[in-house]
């Protein structure tokens, strides 16, 4: 008991310090809550190993109101590849503040869904890059996942909040945050959603997906902008 009373001013003191600095930041900092949409820009042309791309298009930007920002537009852009009967497209959707939640990126980005206790999603993981999930919706097999600002590829919001307690809820990261220079969680995300028609097995169609990728990852995760 004595032990308690002991750090109660302490902790007391602690807590009013921290309870006046923030107020401070409220007060004086003008920015407070008019965060800066942080631009991202998809390029015309993407690499993809063993594949020829063959065509690039924007896709219409998802205008909707999200905290602190307000109105956001996600851009996104559809690029197509070939490899020697098959067609890939690859479909990329940057999202500023995201929860993770790779079904209703799904319904949002390719306008598809599934009733609860009949989902045909298998969730993969990928020791070097994450989880990512496949299914096969009329004669198209498909691959999607989050790709994450730090950490791993994601496709469930569990596994993007364990990105964010890992990798956000740093002290570097903490210390910026107080002196309001970022923002705490990062949650942006870019979604990737590659499809093929299904000419060839199931298992086979989902090997080109991973492969191509597998093979693609790096690129894209290297491609977010500071925040």
């Amino acid at each position: 008991m004595k032990f308690w009373q002991r750090l109660r001013t302490p902790l007391l003191i602690f807590t009013f310090v921290n309870v006046l600095f923030v107020s401070s930041r409220v007060l004086l900092d003008s920015n407070i809550g008019k965060r800066k949409v942080t631009p991202f820009t998809f390029p015309a042309t993407v690499p993809l190993p063993q594949w020829q791309q063959v065509a690039s298009q924007p896709l219409p930007d998802r205008i909707v109101e999200q905290e602190p920002y307000g109105k956001v537009a996600f851009p996104g852009r559809r690029y197509q590849y070939k490899q020697n009967d098959l067609l890939l497209d690859v479909d990329a959707r940057y999202e500023l503040n995201t929860v993770g939640d790779g079904q209703q990126a799904i319904a949002d980005n390719l306008n598809l869904s599934f009733p609860t206790n009949q989902s045909p999603l298998q969730i993969r993981h990928n020791p070097q890059l994450g989880y990512y999930a496949v299914f096969v919706h009329q004669q198209r097999a498909y691959l999607n996942a989050c790709i994450n600002s730090r950490g791993g590829s994601t496709f469930t919001p569990s596994q993007f909040d364990a990105n964010r307690l890992r990798y956000d809820f740093q002290f570097p990261r903490i210390a910026l945050w107080l002196l309001g220079r970022q923002e705490l969680r990062d949650n942006r995300c870019i979604w990737t959603h590659l499809s093929l028609p299904l000419k060839q097995p199931t298992s086979e169609a989902y090997s080109t997906l991973e492969q191509a990728w597998f093979s693609s990852y790096k690129w894209w995760s290297s491609r977010l902008p500071p925040i």
